[in-house]
């Protein structure tokens, strides 16, 4: 079947659809499709069952304090935001009813220009109410000597590569419980701190996605360009064979 005629470069070309070559790329084009459109709908629906999942963990996993913050406190070195380097402020939490500290990530803030100056973070002073998230420890590769430097003319906060609840309670004498928590609201906190992203895996469909769109697209464009016929070769060809 023949389609109407069209010029390029001086030349006149036309559609020619052949009833096998159409199928078979039409139907490549309708199974990539429908597989775009699957996986799209696979990224809604993770990123919805995601935000769900996030949302009952932050309430289940959260509690409720007062007491007040010890003096003792702590700068996880290394930490990033937004491409900035910079620190996670930890500190002692003194729970009401309790012998046990907790040890808290008031958030983030920036490095100082300068490697040798260490920032000195405000405690709250006085009885606080606290509302805090729990939080995984991990422990990252520390290639030097964690020797823990503070502040010139100060002995807090000290600066640290790792988390180490033993080391902790030996440098403060106090008792500190060995879970590791996030400040959600309460003075003293600081920019929130970065978690894994609950898109990454709604982000990983769209990929796919997108991936079978561009392949329907590719097959409908070499369907379209395998069906340009050149006028003249075909005339010339229709000679020959009457000939």
């Amino acid at each position: 079947m023949k389609i109407k005629h069209f010029s390029l470069n001086g030349r006149r070309y036309y559609l020619k659809l052949e009833l096998v070559q159409s199928i078979t790329f039409f139907s490549i084009f309708l199974l990539c499709m429908l597989l775009a459109i699957w996986q799209w709908q696979r990224a809604e629906t993770s990123h919805e069952r995601e935000l769900q999942e996030n949302t009952q963990i932050k309430t289940n996993n959260q509690i409720t304090l007062t007491g007040q913050w010890r003096h003792e406190n702590f700068l996880l070195d290394n930490r990033t935001h937004k491409g900035k380097v910079g620190y996670y402020h930890l500190a002692l939490f003194k729970a009401e009813g309790t012998s046990n500290h907790f040890l808290v990530n008031l958030g983030w803030l920036q490095a100082p220009i300068l490697r040798s100056d260490i920032p000195s973070p405000k405690i709250p002073a006085g009885r606080q109410n606290i509302t805090l998230l729990n939080l995984p420890i991990i422990k990252p590769v520390v290639w030097t000597n964690d020797h823990w430097p503070s502040p010139t003319q100060s002995s807090w906060p000290k600066r640290i590569q790792s988390i180490d609840i033993e080391r902790f309670e030996l440098a403060t004498k106090y008792t500190v419980d060995p879970s590791y928590w996030q400040l959600v609201s309460g003075k003293g906190k600081l920019i929130n701190i970065y978690h894994s992203s609950p898109y990454l895996n709604k982000h990983k469909h769209l990929g796919y996605a997108m991936q079978w769109l561009l392949i329907a697209i590719a097959a409908l464009m070499v369907g379209i360009f395998s069906a340009i016929r050149l006028e003249e070769k075909d005339k010339a060809l229709d000679k020959k064979q009457n000939k």
